[in-house]
């Protein structure tokens, strides 16, 4: 069975109940009419127009669509889809049997083994092929694990308290010694193995580290490090806080795993991410995606999902882990994406954190027809079944309008007007309505179109466009049964003059033509300033023709000739020149005898015929 077929077989399952039961939507959804909340006349009920119009809308006129517009929820299937091609486009990699939550890929090198984590324990990068997971306190991050190492972690020394000695060094510096000696004897009692400080008498200048503070948020971090070369200049035996180094090396860290990500030099940001283990935490959100990313672009699959399930399983902002499982339906294979979903928590309503997400392959596979005409992949029918039970429960608008558009590309008129009208149902957005008034107007139910679109022309540009259209067909059609009201004429005027339609204008135009030229001329020479096209610069050679304005003509032609050949059909006709005959003669010039100078009788002569 061809690709689309099987999937139209689904979706049309699931609209054949709507046909077959006309009066699920007889409900009026016009929330700001409350008193006109009433069923409309039978036969609108038929159609699911109803809900749309005014039951005075809905009472003038006849000859609706047999769709009623409402949904019948179809079981949920829980099953186990296997995919095995990746909705984001990448090549197929291998993947291996793996319970939903665990990792379905095939290492590419060898990997640490991930090992439970707290949230607050850093997830380290060990290279870029492997990444190893929270570190053990005490063992090297870098080292490569195998073997024994990966079953059993290494011995952790205590790490030493840190000890405050900010009150024994202000007695050292003002020589108390009383004092010094019981503080000395107060902090061994604490802190048995604590040794004094051996530079304990040296001398040290204080300063103060907020000038460096402020650069450093500033997020100049080269200047941090000029900043402190110079302080210690002044002041050698003064060393910066480890409080201050510490953000000051993640800072630079993190700027390089940022313009790296930037560079799309994948490895580096890998690399770099692995040097600061600090950073790949649930407060580093923007590395840890970085990370992910890069795994994913060198097309380690396997290290890139542990990136994004340790996001899952360990970082609790919603928002956060929903942007997460976004990235990671973008980046890995549908194996990945469908394991990850399962990672997702369960709200109080019962309902599934990432269940939206869910349906984002089925999404872009409907997508993809609707845009190109062709399938790279069809959804199966469990997950079509899933899908259009999802439509129902949460009344998605927008889930329901692109079944609309689906089979609308298919030329499905009906079908795609009753998935239309149930994404009006649960939410009058103009894309929906849209839908219906296309689909009305290719099932040749003009007046039904017209009547809606008047009725929402504005809320949208969209629907205005689609009322021109409406508007401006009835204009320019052959039958006289169509006439346009006066009302309606003077707000499809006002309306294309704001609308700033070509469409319109020009239908206008041809409508005037014969009654009135000269506004036949206004609204044609509107219509190519908004936009050039056949229809409007036809129209004023037209009104230049019947003029006989050839001087008009020719400069229309010249100007759009070459864009628009039917502007060859006009012919511009030149008045003929004068023939010989008809010529006046020119005055000739006669030798005259006369006794005056020659020059006087060529002053008399050139007088003569100014005269």
């Amino acid at each position: 069975m061809p690709v689309t077929s099987r999937t139209k077989i689904v979706l049309l399952a699931a609209t054949a109940a709507l046909i077959i039961n006309p009066g699920n939507v007889f409900l009026r959804l016009d929330a700001d009419e409350p008193a006109q909340a009433q069923e409309v006349a039978s036969n609108d009920a038929s159609s699911g127009l109803g809900m749309l119009l005014t039951p005075a809308e809905a009472a003038d006129g006849a000859g609706r669509a047999n769709v009623n517009g409402a949904l019948t929820p179809l079981a949920s299937q829980t099953a186990t889809a296997t995919q095995t091609v990746s909705t984001s486009g990448v090549e197929p990699v291998q993947t291996k049997a793996a319970a939903p939550g665990e990792n379905p890929f095939v290492a590419t090198a060898p990997r640490a083994v991930l090992s439970n984590a707290t949230a607050t324990q850093p997830l380290v990068v060990t290279g870029p092929a492997a990444i190893a997971k929270p570190v053990v306190a005490g063992a090297n991050p870098f080292g490569a694990a195998t073997g024994q190492e990966q079953q059993q972690p290494a011995t952790v020394e205590p790490a030493r308290p840190q000890v405050d000695d900010s009150a024994l060094r202000y007695y050292a510096e003002h020589k108390d010694l009383t004092r010094l000696g019981a503080e000395m004897r107060r902090l061994k009692q604490l802190y048995p193995d604590w040794q004094p400080p051996k530079d304990l008498f040296s001398p040290t200048a204080r300063v103060d580290e907020q000038p460096l503070w402020d650069v450093y948020k500033s997020g100049d971090f080269a200047m941090v490090r000029a900043r402190i070369a110079q302080m210690q200049s002044a002041n050698p035996q003064w060393q910066p806080s480890d409080d201050l180094m510490l953000k000051l090396q993640l800072g630079e860290t993190r700027a390089l795993v940022n313009r790296a990500f930037a560079q799309r030099n994948w490895k580096q940001v890998v690399e770099s991410a692995a040097a600061s283990p600090q950073l790949l935490v649930c407060g580093e959100m923007q590395v840890m995606w970085n990370v992910g990313e890069s795994f994913a672009q060198m097309k380690n699959y396997a290290d890139a999902f542990d990136v994004y399930r340790y996001v899952l399983t360990h970082c609790s902002d919603p928002q956060l882990r929903l942007s997460t499982m976004q990235k990671a339906t973008q980046l890995l294979p549908a194996a990945g994406t469908q394991s990850l979903l399962a990672l997702g928590k369960i709200g109080p309503d019962g309902a599934q954190e990432f269940e939206e997400i869910a349906f984002d392959a089925i999404r872009h596979q409907l997508g993809a027809f609707i845009q190109n005409g062709d399938f790279a992949v069809t959804p199966s029918e469990e997950d079509l079944n899933r899908y259009v039970d999802y439509v129902n429960r949460k009344q998605s608008a927008a889930d329901a309008d692109l079944i609309g558009w689906y089979f609308y590309a298919q030329q499905e008129w009906k079908t795609a007007n009753t998935w239309f009208l149930e994404a009006a149902k649960f939410k009058r957005d103009p894309k929906s309505i849209e839908g219906v008034i296309l689909t009305l107007r290719n099932m040749d139910q003009q007046a039904d179109a017209l009547k809606i679109a008047q009725r929402y022309l504005k809320t949208a540009p969209e629907i205005a466009r689609q009322y021109i259209e409406i508007v401006s067909s009835q204009l320019t059609a052959a039958d006289t049964a169509t006439q346009v009201k006066d009302a309606d004429l003077e707000t499809f005027e006002t309306l294309v003059t704001e609308q700033k339609s070509a469409l319109g204008a020009q239908a206008l135009g041809w409508k005037y033509l014969d009654e009135n030229r000269a506004i036949a001329r206004t609204w044609f020479a509107q219509s190519v300033k908004w936009q050039p096209t056949e229809g409007g610069v036809l129209g004023m050679a037209v009104v230049a023709a019947r003029a006989k304005d050839f001087r008009a003509l020719q400069s229309i032609k010249t100007e759009y000739g070459a864009k628009f050949e039917k502007l060859s059909e006009f012919e511009v006709y030149k008045p003929r020149k004068p023939s010989a005959a008809r010529r006046s003669p020119r005055p000739r010039v006669y030798a005259v005898k006369d006794s005056r100078p020659r020059r006087t009788l060529f002053n008399h002569y050139n007088a003569s015929r100014k005269g």
